[in-house]
């Protein structure tokens, strides 16, 4: 019990020290290995006390929380996945020559994109022109979409329906909203 499931903690325990961080790992280490030192010399009559029982109950819960801490780092990591799907991979940049596919890395602030009926917004950004009513529940959480004309802010990744919409475009990339959520989730 002691090798297979305390060589884990171990392991980490060894990176933290070798990064000067000593952290939970370091101590759950130190726990267990002075647990097993201690019925070790128990077993060969040095001490009089064994604690091979706690040891292995120790090593269980550890692993359990271990688990458990992993598979929310998973999930974590999964809701990262799923918040950039959110964005589509190309825009319609409106340009005088006429409409063209690019790029989302092509777009720059002060760029007008053409948002079509049930396309996701590319950008941050202000409605230059149209009407339409987009659904921000990715961002508020609240199913019901939002009317959106000339003047109204809208956000990278959410829907439009019901009409189309020109925006002029205030942030890309890092600096759009949709990034400062991804930024939160991955720091949680």
């Amino acid at each position: 019990m002691f090798v297979y499931g305390g060589l884990v903690f171990i392991r980490e325990a060894w990176n933290e020290l070798a990064d000067h961080k000593p952290g939970m790992m370091t101590l759950i280490s130190l726990a267990i290995i002075v647990a097993f030192g201690t019925s070790l010399a128990g077993t060969f009559g040095i001490f009089q006390i064994e604690v091979w029982w706690e040891l292995a109950s120790l090593i269980t819960i550890m692993l359990l929380g271990h688990w458990m801490e992993m598979r929310a780092i998973s999930q974590a990591r999964g809701a990262l996945n799923a918040l950039a799907a959110l964005l589509p991979d190309t825009a319609e940049h409106v340009k005088d020559s006429g409409i063209e596919s690019v790029p989302l890395s092509d777009l720059r602030v002060g760029d007008i994109v053409l948002v079509r009926p049930g396309a996701r917004v590319p950008a941050d950004g202000v409605v230059v022109d149209g009407a339409a009513d987009v659904d921000e529940s990715m961002i508020t959480g609240e199913s019901k979409p939002v009317s959106k004309s000339a003047g109204a802010r809208v956000v990278a990744g959410t829907v439009a329906s019901g009409g189309s919409l020109r925006v002029r475009v205030t942030a890309v990339g890092d600096q759009t909203a949709l990034s400062g959520i991804m930024r939160l989730v991955a720091c949680a």
